[in-house]
């Protein structure tokens, strides 16, 4: 049967099985890639407002609380930075976030290194169970025994009573995320460097420690975030100038300048910029050091 005149200059075309398949992931693709920006704008928009709220007058944060600054105020950074004695919070803040670092990278390093390597008996499930107990104290029931314990040993309010807490705080997630990766470094790296003369200091230095530089780097990017934004222990253990830290300082303001809330603001930018900034330069390896170690040994 020969085919319809109206059929010869327009065949039918049906699309192969691989097109199809091409199609859908083609439009997979774009429905992923739309939910992501969707997402990443509503998670900006709170810090756009943030920084648009810190360049205006009051005046124009209760009139219209959502348009655009009809000047830039950029004297709301300056106020906040002046009155709120922001300039010894940063470096409060900065002394206990690097001081707590090295401290709680050093114990934490040290204690999953022992209980992934080293057999100590029926004693090694006991002091297991009591870092990891660590995991079910809430902050909130710290406070008082804490601040009663530092006032016994003078170091209330003083910037080394956070550096300590800081420190005693991250050890057991640090150490149960570190073991958890030692466990997967092949035994042969350690037995080489033995046969070849090395003590067990000399393992954990020359061995260990480089292999776990990835997630180290990872552990230290979330506890600088958490120390520098942290607020509560902070707020409770220190009553002096001299020891707050940058939340602390501009929960302050807030009582130095009733009458400028968009200082407040700019206070809030200012507290951000140092975290963000850092997250953004090393988001690459905090990604490698969360997938190690899956791909070590």
């Amino acid at each position: 049967m020969k085919p319809a005149l109206s059929q010869i200059g327009n065949p039918k075309r049906h699309a192969l099985p691989g097109e199809a398949s091409v199609t859908r992931r083609t439009i997979g693709s774009l429905f992923i890639y739309g939910f992501l920006i969707a997402w990443g704008l509503a998670a900006m928009y709170p810090l756009l407002f943030m920084l648009i709220t810190s360049l205006k007058k009051d005046a124009e944060l209760y009139s219209a609380p959502f348009a655009l600054p009809t000047m830039f105020r950029w004297g709301n950074f300056a106020d906040a930075w002046t009155h709120g004695l922001l300039g010894r919070c940063a470096l409060n803040s900065l002394q206990v976030t690097l001081f707590s670092l090295v401290l709680a990278m050093a114990l934490s390093m040290a204690c999953a290194f022992a209980f992934a390597r080293i057999n100590f008996g029926p004693l090694k499930t006991f002091f297991w169970t009591y870092v990891m107990f660590g995991f079910l104290v809430p902050d909130s029931v710290r406070f008082f025994p804490l601040m009663v314990f530092l006032a016994k040993i003078h170091l209330f309010d003083s910037i080394w009573a956070l550096v300590l807490i800081y420190s005693a705080g991250g050890i057991p997630w640090n150490t149960f995320f570190l073991r958890a990766f030692m466990e997967r470094i092949p035994r042969d790296y350690e037995d080489a460097a033995v046969v070849d003369g090395a003590s067990i200091w000399q393992v954990f230095r020359h061995v260990v420690l480089p292999l776990s530089r990835a997630p180290l780097v990872t552990l230290a990017t979330f506890h600088v975030m958490g120390v520098w934004n942290e607020f509560m222990m902070a707020f409770f253990l220190t009553s002096s100038e001299s020891a707050r830290t940058l939340p602390v300082g501009v929960r302050m303001l807030q009582g130095a300048l009733v009458t400028n809330q968009t200082a407040v603001a700019a206070g809030l930018i200012i507290v951000m910029i140092p975290t963000a900034l850092f997250f953004v330069l090393l988001q690459r390896h905090i990604v490698k050091g969360l997938t190690a170690g899956a791909l070590v040994g």
